[in-house]
């Protein structure tokens, strides 16, 4: 198992990415805490990881809100006693402005409202988890960051204050990957170009009914795109650090 004895914390374990890759850390033998703000679904998730016999626990969090993430730290270290692993999934649009554009809205006509949802979502929730454990993982000289981005970072094919947030997750992830090298700490980011996640699938579904021609298989799984996760956590990356992995078809989207 490439993760015995391991514990992870998946922040956006619910769903998509974020249960592929709870579920295939829990079989390579990590104990998973499973956070998100639905604790519903996070639950059946858990149910799922446990009647495979695995071990997993949940618990609620709003990422956006940093004392959220502190309980978090605090609840999973009582029930564990150490955290060598924190993925960072969790996100979100206001608007499925990459299926349906123009829900996207215009810089121009923009608010400050909404430009501090989609940083709050994207960029301080990560950085917020992150500053929980880090002094943890300082203190013990080992850990595992995984982030996410977006393929829309490169494209600049969404709005301007998703594209930015998804940059500043690269480059926070660049950033503290050299500020912690020296405590055996790794920050690594996945940029997937496109995931077959149910918010995916619905408005592709969407797309194919007003008669446009989709192919599927050119876009990753949320399982395919969790071994990339695996490989992040593991001891396979210990001399990997500061990295954005773009995962999938460049020409899918």
């Amino acid at each position: 198992m490439k993760l015995k004895d391991k514990v992870a914390i998946v922040v956006g374990g619910g769903s998509g990415i974020g249960r592929a890759s709870a579920t295939l850390m829990a079989q390579e033998g990590a104990r998973v805490m499973i956070a998100d703000l639905g604790i519903e679904r996070a639950n059946k998730v858990a149910d799922n990881i446990k009647a495979m016999g695995y071990e997993a626990t949940t618990v609620k969090i709003d990422m956006r809100k940093e004392e959220d993430a502190q309980e978090m730290v605090k609840v999973t270290l009582g029930k564990y006693g150490k955290i060598d692993i924190l993925v960072n999934v969790a996100g979100g649009s206001v608007g499925e402005f990459i299926l349906e554009r123009e829900k996207v809205g215009k810089f121009a006509e923009s608010t400050r409202d909404k430009w501090d949802r989609i940083l709050d979502a994207n960029l301080n929730g990560a950085r917020h988890c992150t500053r929980a454990v880090i002094n943890h993982m300082i203190e013990r000289r080992t850990g595992k960051i995984i982030n996410f981005s977006s393929i829309t970072f490169e494209r600049g094919n969404a709005g301007v204050d998703y594209t930015a947030a998804k940059g500043g997750i690269v480059g926070f992830t660049r950033a503290l990957a050299r500020e912690v090298d020296p405590y055996k700490i790794q920050v690594n980011c996945i940029t997937p170009v496109g995931t077959t996640s149910e918010r995916l699938l619905a408005g592709l579904e969407r797309r194919r009914k007003a008669g446009e021609e989709i192919d599927l298989s050119r876009i990753c799984t949320p399982e395919e795109v969790a071994e990339a996760v695996l490989f992040l956590a593991s001891a396979g990356s210990d001399h990997m650090s500061g990295q954005n992995i773009t995962f999938g078809t460049p020409t899918s989207s």
